[in-house]
């Protein structure tokens, strides 16, 4: 199967209070200009790729998706279908056309004014509750924003604001009733 394994992204992870390469699940993230590694091998996009780091696992966290912007999403497709992945959800994201592949994690593609190719972020979803990694995250002196309902009927979502790159967290699947 083909699928993401590591990601590097300009943001120093042990801010966090993680080691400097956390294991997120299956992910391994990196801190550096942003790249990615993929198994077998990556699709043909200008974003480079670097050697998987070793890492080491953090609990309670796993990563969600990462966020790629692209100048055009049919090409995007096109290229993922080289490397046999196939969009399982198209729909608009902030207006904007975007789909999703199952690439291990999910890739949330999403067409946008860029030049090339560009990982912009990534979402992580917590086993804790999203108010406890708030306050815990802004006693380490993060920018975290208010926590609100995710586009994932069930999910609620925040983001860390004041990084080189996106980055949200969110709760976890059907962690959210009618009843909250």
């Amino acid at each position: 199967m083909t699928q993401i394994t590591s990601v590097r992204l300009p943001i120093d992870w042990t801010q966090f209070g993680w080691p400097s390469e956390p294991v997120l699940g299956s992910i391994t993230l990196a801190t550096g200009d942003p790249a990615w590694m993929w198994s077998p091998a990556a699709p043909a996009f200008a974003v480079h790729t670097f050697d998987m780091p070793t890492g080491d696992p953090v609990d309670g966290f796993t990563l969600d998706h990462i966020v790629m912007l692209v100048p055009d999403l049919g090409a995007a497709i096109a290229t993922l279908g080289r490397i046999h992945l196939a969009p399982r959800l198209k729909m608009k994201v902030s207006g904007r056309p975007a789909a999703f592949f199952r690439a291990g994690t999910v890739l949330e593609v999403i067409e946008s004014p860029v030049r090339d190719a560009a990982i912009y972020g990534l979402a992580l979803t917590s086993s804790s509750s999203l108010e406890a990694v708030s306050l815990t995250w802004k006693s380490l002196g993060l920018d975290v924003g208010a926590i609100k309902p995710a586009i994932q009927p069930g999910r609620r979502i925040m983001t860390v604001h004041g990084l080189d790159a996106g980055m949200a967290v969110m709760s976890e699947d059907g962690s959210v009733t009618n009843d909250d």
